[in-house]
């Protein structure tokens, strides 16, 4: 399931029982169309709509061009929940540094991250 996908389900699910989900992982979270920065706001509604009492992890790469740092950021900071975001120097959506070092920096990130949930 992508990451989008995965928000949406995890909020309609908070929605019925508050105990449902307890974190997401969003690897490459798409907050918008490559390059088209302009177009981001249905994405940052759905995430501001996010349900405050569930944990995320936010896996993106530093040169992700569907996902703008800045703008990424500055919606983050709007959140009530707890946020961890991760930015993978040298990744990408697409290509960027091999997918062997960038997973070995992921799987760390992830195990450490639901090490500290209890999960």
């Amino acid at each position: 399931m992508g990451s989008h996908a995965a928000t949406a389900l995890a909020r309609k699910l908070s929605n019925e029982s508050e105990d449902a989900v307890q974190g997401v992982i969003c690897l490459s979270f798409p907050l918008h169309p490559s390059a088209q920065t302009h177009t981001h706001q249905q994405r940052r509604d759905d995430l501001r709509g996010f349900p405050g009492n569930v944990p995320v992890l936010f896996v993106s790469g530093a040169k992700d061009n569907m996902c703008d740092r800045v703008l990424f950021e500055g919606i983050i900071k709007q959140r009530k929940a707890q946020v961890e975001v991760l930015w993978i120097e040298g990744g990408s959506h697409v290509k960027g540094r091999s997918e062997e070092s960038v997973l070995d920096d992921v799987n760390l990130q992830v195990i450490t991250w639901t090490d500290k949930q209890g999960a």
